[in-house]
């Protein structure tokens, strides 16, 4: 998970806009053309989950 949702510049966290995620830290915006901002949420919620479950 860590690199499908960690921007270039090594952070994490990011702002949800309408049809784009923008990296809090270096302003880095990327486009969601082809997923949903919600199916994003979505996808990163199940993967945080999957690995807090994990051993």
């Amino acid at each position: 998970m860590e690199d499908l949702y960690t921007c270039t510049c090594g952070n994490q966290t990011w702002m949800i806009l309408e049809n784009q995620v923008q990296c809090t830290a270096c302003k880095t915006t990327f486009d969601c053309q082809h997923t949903p901002v919600k199916e994003f949420n979505h996808r990163v919620a199940q993967d945080v989950e999957e690995l807090e479950a994990a051993p």
